[in-house]
């Protein structure tokens, strides 16, 4: 048995530290997740926790049938819809390092970039925030799961509860659509 899984249990046993540990194991991960679907970094401080207090209220209904992993960001995914849902009103993620101290900045490649430079990089970024923020909810998220956090199709089939033809679907249609907003916005097309 893994650490993870023996953390699991020992939790659903009621042991606190044990549950301390595995949500420090996917506390950075969830709240950059909660921050990209909500450009919020208040929000995503709420969500990530309101997650937290429903894997807690809910650990013994995990039954390990798949990844605790896939079951967590499931949770996520539901709690920023649900979000969503209650607001009306989204703003969906940045493109940042996953580093929430981080949050805003940009890697750049030259180590000494010239001011003029950094300025276009910063600006070029920016525009690119918006065309994913412009990107419908189901769209945006494929793109987080699969180019930012790298998750295989299957893996965000699971987490979605899609068939793994749909989850091609919809982000061959993401990539599309955020290309085209990219041509629009950056002059390319």
């Amino acid at each position: 048995m893994n650490q993870e899984a023996l953390l699991i249990e020992w939790a659903k046993a009621g042991n606190i530290s044990a549950f301390e540990e595995l949500i420090s194991l996917y506390e950075k991960k969830i709240y950059n997740f909660c921050y990209r679907m909500t450009n919020n970094r208040e929000d995503a401080e709420d969500l990530a926790q309101e997650v937290f207090i429903k894997v807690y209220r809910n650990l013994d209904g995990f039954k390990g049938d798949s990844k605790f992993s896939t079951w967590i960001y499931r949770i996520a995914y539901n709690t920023c819809v649900d979000k969503h849902r209650r607001k009306k009103k989204i703003q969906f993620f940045s493109l940042d390092s996953g580093n929430d101290e981080n949050v805003g900045t940009m890697q750049l490649v030259s180590g000494n970039p010239l001011p003029e430079d950094e300025v276009i990089q910063k600006e070029r970024y920016k525009k690119i925030q918006a065309c994913i923020a412009s990107l419908k909810p189901k769209y945006k998220t494929v793109i987080i799961l699969r180019d930012i956090q790298n998750y295989s199709y299957e893996e965000i089939a699971e987490i979605l509860q899609l068939p793994l033809g749909t989850v091609k679907s919809h982000i061959s249609r993401a990539r599309a659509a955020l290309s085209d907003a990219l041509k629009r916005t950056l002059g390319e097309g």
